[in-house]
């Protein structure tokens, strides 16, 4: 007998509620949830296509060690005392900067980048990859210049807004916003609204637009600045809010003054009556913009961010109902400042982290050099670095150079294959617990824990356990008290966690607060236990330390359950929190939590203390002098050394799902593996639609199909990104970092360029 049971989509930050028909420990059908507040209703392919996720004949189950040339079972006893042993090691010999992490990204979202934090303050090394390190590294740090915080970042406001600009976005097929698909339809259906795209492509969101405009092949940062600069020469910027709001738009101001917007427009190839139109929407009207992956993988990436939120802001619309906002976070990840001498910088590239996670192309280089300080243990988690992180061949060689490396996963992959120690983990359909930080609805505050659906497989544990009994096995832990434990107990069963809480907090002040930054590991160990799962353990205590109740307007009421403690101010937020988690557990669709305070969102959201926006900072003004010229981008745009197109790796395509989804059974009856290419540039090079063809790039070649496709430039071809996997033993096609060059990264921050590699087709 089959049961209907709810939950969340695990495979983008969008996370959407599903439904899911369970039969005999396997997942046989899956629907979008109409209960769901995070997406009412809606889902894409990716979600529908969950139960392939699961499906996989590659699945781990039991802890296993290398041996040689192959693997043998052993007991997770073993494998603790093991591994704790040789990392502890590690660390004592060669010191903190010898340890990296590397994970939490899809497959669960966020648990696991909460669960390694713990132990890597222990260790108390830095060293910290995640997919944010190939994606918003440029946009994040350009938030932080501006409004003094990089995790305090803008979204658009899609509710209010009576334009939305699709900049470098394909949300139509990509569904980086909730709800994708019904916004962009009703904002190109309904008269008194827009959809603006800009794309050098005619992607499905172009075609769907009042707008399109198409940059030349990464001239967006010239585009930008030549449109502020337009927005300037015309006098249409909002003279009062730059005035109210900022503190040195002055200086940034300069960066537009006297320059040469049409010269800008011709290497663009944008003509200026179509700028015009477009800077006069932009500010008479309420807009906001989606930004994707063709900013953030574009050239230049940072300047191009930075651009955007100044563009932003010269209209007015930061910051304000129906222009870009920023929705409140439950969890918030650390600032990082570049310019602090306690932030580390890696000592081969020279590179410093955004939001504590460094650029990922910088890896490989950072564990095969000959230095002393290089990177000689890595722990892994639910992440595959060996196809997602650019230059697969650079990376899967560090990856076997390290003295030590731990893989967590719940499926065999390219970088579990390439372990010293696999430790199997749940997926997110079995464990308890996992959470999203990316909160992406707005004014609501939405959050959920994930429930299991199905059992787990063999011995597979939640990351959340396996990462708490590792930070035990290095010895960075004592063995706690029984006491602990047994409040642990008393809190599942009278519901009164608050009394627990307190009795943790008692014990680290008791040990001299050495345990504070263990406190995630303690929670986990303990309450952990007593509930049956780490991860919803996890899940509690970031609500219990999470700022959104000291900001929001909360809709539960913690006096019924905490009668005393609720009145003192110093335990409210405790309680509040508290009870926010059993409406969470009540609703594992996810629950309303909280309100955004619209009506204050520049107090709250601009976090420098002069509580003004820093439009004007040295390193922009050097870059944009250098790079973001009519001279400097008339040379940089000129294809050299052969090479006669420019490549896009990972472009979205409405079949696609991603490089989580490793059971091939997902696109049965599907073509997926083909480089879209113009036709008249197919047919200039001489290519049939369906022809094998020979594309190469500095670091190496490949054979694949050429697909004709008026959705792709002139000069530009579209790879997928998703393929490159073993499955059973055998590989399915080939990977895109096969092509991609780990050096070509921005040179601000470190953001891969992965939308546009130089490479040469040619006929096999």
């Amino acid at each position: 007998m089959s049961e209907w049971k709810k939950t969340w989509c695990n495979l983008c930050a969008v996370t959407c509620g599903l439904e899911m028909e369970v039969e005999d420990n396997r997942i046989i059908n899956v629907r979008p949830d109409p209960s769901s507040p995070r997406s009412n209703g809606y889902c894409c392919r990716k979600g529908r296509s969950a139960k392939y996720f699961v499906e996989n004949r590659d699945r781990l189950e039991y802890p296993m060690k290398r041996v040689g040339d192959h693997f043998e079972r052993i007991s997770w006893e073993q494998a603790y005392k093991e591994i704790g042993e040789k990392a502890r090691a590690i660390v004592d010999k060669h010191g903190p900067r010898s340890t990296a992490f590397i994970g939490g990204g899809t497959y669960s979202i966020t648990t696991p980048a909460a669960t390694m934090k713990p132990l890597m303050y222990a260790i108390g090394t830095q060293y910290f990859f995640n997919p944010i390190g190939v994606e918003f590294m440029g946009d994040w740090w350009s938030h932080g210049r501006i409004f003094g915080y990089q995790f305090h970042f803008l979204e658009p406001d899609d509710l209010h807004s009576e334009v939305i600009v699709y900049w470098g976005s394909n949300a139509y097929v990509s569904h980086q916003m909730p709800n994708a698909k019904r916004t962009i339809r009703s904002f190109s259906q309904a008269a008194e609204k827009m959809v603006i795209a800009v794309d050098p492509r005619v992607s499905e969101t172009a075609r769907m637009a009042d707008m399109h405009i198409r940059p030349a092949i990464g001239s967006d940062s010239l585009f930008l600045r030549a449109l502020i600069a337009l927005i300037l020469e015309k006098g249409w910027e909002d003279k009062d809010y730059l005035a109210k709001y900022t503190k040195d738009w002055a200086l940034a101001r300069s960066w537009f003054v006297n320059f040469d917007i049409d010269a800008a427009l011709e290497i663009c190839k944008i003509e200026r009556a179509q700028a015009e139109e477009f800077a006069r929407i932009l500010t008479t009207k309420k807009w906001s913009m989606h930004r994707d992956l063709g900013i953030y993988f574009g050239r230049h990436s940072t300047a191009s961010s930075y651009l955007c939120l100044l563009l932003a802001i010269v209209c007015g619309m930061a910051l304000v109902k129906g222009g870009s906002v920023m929705p409140e976070r439950v969890l918030y990840l650390d600032n990082s400042d570049e310019l602090n001498p306690k932030t580390w910088r890696t000592p081969v590239t020279n590179r410093f982290p955004v939001s504590c996670v460094f650029p990922e192309g910088v890896f490989p280089d950072e564990v095969l050099g000959d230095n002393e300080d290089r990177i000689r243990m890595a722990f892994c988690v639910l992440s595959n670095p060996a196809r997602s992180y650019p230059d697969s061949q650079a990376m899967e060689k560090a990856l076997k150079k390290l003295d030590l490396f731990v893989a967590v996963d719940c499926v065999e992959t390219e970088t579990t294959r390439l372990a010293d120690y696999v430790l199997p983990s749940m997926s997110a359909y079995e464990a308890d617990g996992d959470f999203d930080m990316f909160t992406l609805n707005w004014p609501e505050v939405v959050f959920g824990c994930r429930r299991r659906i199905i059992q787990p497989f063999g011995e597979a544990k939640d990351d959340a356990t396996i990462f708490a009994e590792l930070t035990q096995a290095m010895g960075y832990l004592p063995k706690l008290p029984k006491s602990l434990y047994d409040a642990a107990e008393e809190a599942v069963r009278t519901g009164n966690r608050v009394k627990y809480f307190l009795k943790v907090v008692a014990w680290i002040v008791k040990e001299k607060g050495k345990y504070l930054d263990q406190a995630a590991s303690i929670i986990c160990l303990t309450l952990g236990k007593a509930m049956g799962s780490g991860g919803q353990a996890m899940n509690w205590a970031v609500l219990m330390t999470s700022p959104v109740y000291k900001s929001a307007l909360p809709t539960v009421k913690p006096d019924q359950k905490y009668p005393i403690l609720s009145k003192l101010p110093k335990f409210r937020d405790w309680c509040l929190a508290d009870v926010a988690f059993d409406e969470v557990i009540a609703h594992p669709e996810g629950a309303v939590i909280g309100m955004a305070d619209v009506d204050h969102m520049m107090e709250k959201h601009v976090v420098h203390k002069d509580k003004k926006m820093h439009l004007w900072c040295q390193e922009i003004e050097d870059y944009l002098n250098e790079y973001i010229t009519p001279e400097a981008e008339r040379e940089a745009l000129t294809l050299k050394d052969g090479n006669n197109m420019y490549l896009s790796s990972g472009y979205r395509y409405e079949a696609g799902v991603n490089n989580a989804m490793r059971n091939p059974g997902v696109n049965k009856y599907r073509k997926v593996w083909s480089l879209l290419m113009n036709p008249e540039d197919a047919k200039a090079f001489g290519f049939a639609d369906g022809e094998t063809i020979r594309l190469s790039t500095n670091r190496g070649s490949i054979e694949i199909p050429v697909e004709y496709s008026w959705r792709a430039s002139r000069g530009y071809c579209l790879m997928p990104h998703h393929f490159g996997n073993y499955y059973q033993g055998k590989k399915l096609y080939m990977n895109a970092n096969f092509l991609t060059d780990r050096k070509a990264i921005d040179k601000l921050t470190g953001n891969s360029e992965w939308r546009q590699t130089p490479c040469r087709v040619e006929k096999l």
